[in-house]
């Protein structure tokens, strides 16, 4: 106990005397869950926000005073009919969209009665399919609309006003319709940026200790501490558990850390709403254990394996920003290829993930994150055991 106690004090001063290491374990995860998530809130409002359209309806008639009256009513656009430049005219309009300063605009005073739909070729091709498909869909509703009250006024006299009371009561009696979130009980988690960010980055901060932990295995290999420390009644059990337990404590507060952020300082300086973690608190303690060992086991076999600091800094840096960027740490995993989908599948960064949101956004229970919490301790399992190898080995 002696023995491990000492251990644990080395490799403490050793990491708080690394302030590079430190840097990257608290500072680096902290600074990019901020860029990403506020980088996202802002395309998310700017969706969110009406899109002013740009309307040329010199020759008002009943089709383009319906057409503007749904656009108006549809809480989604704000209707642009002049504009400081000049009178509004179609290639007026068709110009300030080429030149970017509007995004999309109608023309409906069209010859031959043809609504043309003007779009910025900049825009990005999902925000652009969106709203391109909403506008489509008023105007063909009013158009619709309009072309059945037309076949109404020119049925019988008698025949018109209850057929035409009729639809109307058809309308009025469509059944409404609701947004849910469907969860496994009946609390009410409501997904947003903060609940999908922060499993992620937690995953993605533990993973980062793979370069301290790695370059002090490295240092102790190179410097022959390692083997002065062999040298002594110490097993190698005890010298790799002591960096074990206090990687664990890093991964811990990283977990915290996060947390924090999420609970506390996203919507007290940007009003976001807080991260709500469910009510499974033993799940969610499971998880962090089996995602912490799965970090320091994936630190230790980098460490073990490489022989420079270049080697394993490089090496295993790129390899966590990969599997973050597969495993849905930057954009969710339902955006990727199919392909990448898969081959996320085989990511501990995946399973964590997917643990965390199952409690978090999903309230799922113990049961959900069994199979991938097994997952991530054998994979601490296996690279502790081929740790212990390669060390057994340059003995």
């Amino acid at each position: 106990m002696h023995k491990l106690r000492s251990i644990l004090v080395r490799e403490a001063l050793l990491l708080l005397r690394d302030i590079p290491g430190l840097f990257i374990l608290f500072f680096m995860p902290v600074l990019l869950i901020f860029v990403v998530t506020l980088a996202q809130e802002n395309a998310l409002k700017y969706q969110r926000e009406r899109t002013s359209v740009l309307v040329v309806d010199q020759k008002p008639s009943l089709i383009s005073r319906e057409v503007c009256k749904a656009l108006d009513s549809s809480g989604f656009f704000t209707i642009v009919r002049q504009v400081p430049e000049a009178p509004l005219t179609p290639e007026l309009a068709s110009g300030l969209i080429a030149q970017g300063k509007y995004k999309f605009g109608i023309d409906l005073d069209h010859p031959d009665s043809t609504i043309r739909i003007w779009v910025d070729p900049t825009l990005d091709q999902g925000y652009r399919t969106s709203i391109l498909n909403s506008l489509q869909y008023l105007i063909k509703s009013v158009q619709a609309r309009l072309a059945m009250n037309e076949i109404i006024d020119g049925l019988s006299g008698e025949l018109a006003p209850v057929i035409r009371v009729m639809a109307e009561q058809k309308q009025k009696s469509l059944p409404p319709m609701t947004c849910l979130y469907p969860s496994r009980n009946r609390e009410s988690i409501v997904p947003n940026v903060i609940q999908n960010n922060v499993p992620g980055f937690i995953l993605f901060a533990m993973f980062f200790i793979v370069i301290p932990l790695s370059g002090s295995l490295i240092t102790e290999k190179n410097e022959g501490s390692y083997l002065r420390l062999r040298t002594l009644p110490v097993r190698l059990l005890s010298i790799l558990s002591g960096k074990v337990i206090i990687y664990f404590l890093v991964c811990l507060l990283q977990f915290l850390l996060i947390l924090w952020i999420g609970k506390q300082v996203f919507p007290l300086l940007f009003g976001f709403p807080p991260l709500e973690t469910g009510s499974n608190n033993l799940a969610i303690a499971i998880t962090t254990i089996g995602s912490a060992l799965a970090a320091i086991g994936f630190g230790m076999i980098i460490g073990s394996a490489a022989t420079t600091h270049g080697q394993a800094a490089m090496f295993g840096s790129v390899i966590v920003v990969l599997l973050g960027v597969i495993s849905g740490v930057f954009l969710p995993v339902h955006l990727l290829p199919e392909a990448i989908r898969v081959i996320s599948l085989a990511s501990p960064l995946r399973w964590g993930i997917d643990n965390y949101l199952d409690l978090f956004v999903r309230n799922g229970t113990l049961c959900d994150i069994v199979p991938r919490t097994l997952s991530l301790t054998g994979f601490f399992g296996l690279a502790m055991f081929f740790s212990i190898v390669i060390f057994a080995k340059r003995k």
